[in-house]
């Protein structure tokens, strides 16, 4: 076995593997063997059919299934004992020469690899970010109040849609001359009148009866290309370009009646008698927003750091490759969303470069004491939702094991502790101003979309280092 790698530029390179007899005969023969044992044919008993036949009937299948994994060990480990930090998976040259033709002895196949690029990064005093300190005052408490009253209202539907009710409908692209475009978009979505900001949108949507049609820009009702594009079902640099005319075919309209700020709903939020009086419940709350809203600063915080460091790194990447990787390993994915969503996909995976050197070079990680002390912390803090503020230890420990017993459910918590490791460790790196800052003043800010391409989640193999 014979194998090589080929620099094609810093970004780029190739890995050959060339494979003699000798490197699987050995596995196939003995394979065949076992076959052998086991096969049924008439004419022979069983084990005593002829090895020759077993060959002819099964050699080739054999054959290639043992090159395809000896080939893919042999990769994985000159990529380990080489220490090279590739991005996605090795693909297959896609020269006529790296076909398998299993009627040759002798193999040599080649792959392409896309390489990380080389870069350093140190963070301190001279990264300057904003911090954002939330104020909270009565009127975002009423709003709290408001909003904790009408979740636990009564819903019900209607047939004329007012200021505060939501509408459920299609959303039709349309042409002015000849109506529904055939294949452009539609989606069945919902729309809450009552936080709509565009007067001339929330007048145009209040007095409206199930089946009317009416021409509506989706930009007019929703929160920033991001919202607009999960509205009408689209990618977000899709909705960034949309100039597409609209139609919204109301279908159903819900009406919420806000429960009384009595001792009913006190009981409800927070279980019965911790909760006695409207003040009391004011004032819990106002306990809440402060640290709501402080994971919400550090959102922020973190996204204009991502934002920031992107931008100054300006990391090359092997783009051709990448492409190639996303388009041989996404089923939804093609050609034309690929372009569509370049920009955010290149933004999210130089960031996950980013970060993953940043978590090296400072070996942050979770150790597994601290994840079950999180699970701990996160079922502590639910049950007390409930009222129980005196769970025992024992009762504790068996809960969080049974949480990170599961796959999904303990990603969950570790992704969640890792963030909260690399938030305070950025604001302990970096200068930070601390700013105040109306909730509402933050919430236009908020707003502006993560670039996150959906085609990037779950991708967590990426980056190997």
């Amino acid at each position: 076995m014979n194998i090589t790698k080929k620099e094609i530029d810093e970004l780029n390179a190739e890995v050959t593997i060339e494979l003699a007899p000798e490197d699987y005969e050995k596995q196939v023969t003995d394979i065949l063997k076992d076959y052998r044992k086991k096969v049924n044919m008439p004419g022979f008993r069983a084990g005593k059919v002829p090895f020759g036949m077993v060959k002819k009937m099964y050699g080739k299948a054999v054959m290639a299934e043992e090159v395809n994994k000896i080939l893919s060990q042999k990769l994985y480990d000159f990529i380990q004992e080489n220490e090279l930090e590739v991005l996605g998976q090795p693909l297959p040259n896609e020269s006529e020469d790296n076909k398998i033709d299993l009627d040759d002895a002798s193999f040599k196949f080649t792959y392409d690899l896309g390489v990380s690029p080389k870069f350093d990064i140190k963070l301190g005093d001279k990264d300057k970010f904003d911090f954002y300190k939330i104020q909270i005052d009565e009127a975002l408490i009423d709003k709290y109040v408001k909003d904790i009253a009408k979740r636990y209202g009564k819903v019900e539907q209607v047939e004329e849609s007012g200021a505060d009710d939501m509408l459920q409908g299609k959303f039709t692209e349309i042409d002015s001359k000849v109506g529904a475009i055939e294949g452009g978009i539609e989606h069945t979505s919902t729309i809450s009148i009552e936080y709509i900001e565009d007067k001339k949108a929330k007048d145009k949507l209040t007095g409206l009866k199930i089946g009317e049609k009416i021409k509506l820009n989706p930009a007019d009702v929703s929160r920033g290309p991001a919202d607009m594009a999960q509205m009408l079902g689209i990618s977000k640099s899709r909705a960034e370009k949309l100039k597409s005319n609209f139609e919204f075919e109301v279908e159903k309209i819900y009406r919420m009646t806000p429960h009384a700020a009595n001792q009913e709903l006190f009981d409800k939020v927070y279980g019965p008698g911790e909760i006695k009086s409207e003040t009391e419940f004011r004032q819990k709350i106002a306990e809440e927003l402060e640290k709501n809203l402080e994971v919400d600063s550090n959102r922020k915080f973190y996204k204009d750091l991502t934002d920031k460091l992107i931008a100054k790194l300006k990391l090359q990447l092997p783009e051709d490759f990448l492409k190639r990787w996303l388009l041989a390993t996404n089923e939804e994915l093609d050609n034309t969303r690929l372009e569509e969503e370049w920009e955010d996909i290149s933004d999210s995976i130089r960031w996950q470069l980013i970060e993953a050197k940043i978590m090296k070079d400072n070996n942050i990680q979770v150790q597994h004491k601290e994840l079950i002390d999180k699970a701990k912390e996160l079922i502590s803090a639910q049950m007390e939702q409930y009222g129980q503020t005196d769970v025992p230890e024992e009762q504790l420990d068996a809960m969080a094991a049974n949480i990170l017993s599961k796959e999904e459910e303990a990603k969950r918590v570790h992704d969640q502790l890792l963030d909260e490791k690399l938030i305070e460790f950025y604001k302990s790196s970096v200068s930070l101003k601390n700013k105040e800052i109306s909730f509402n003043d933050f919430v236009k800010l908020a707003n502006k979309s993560n670039k996150k391409s959906s085609i990037m989640e779950g991708i967590s193999n990426l980056v190997k280092f």
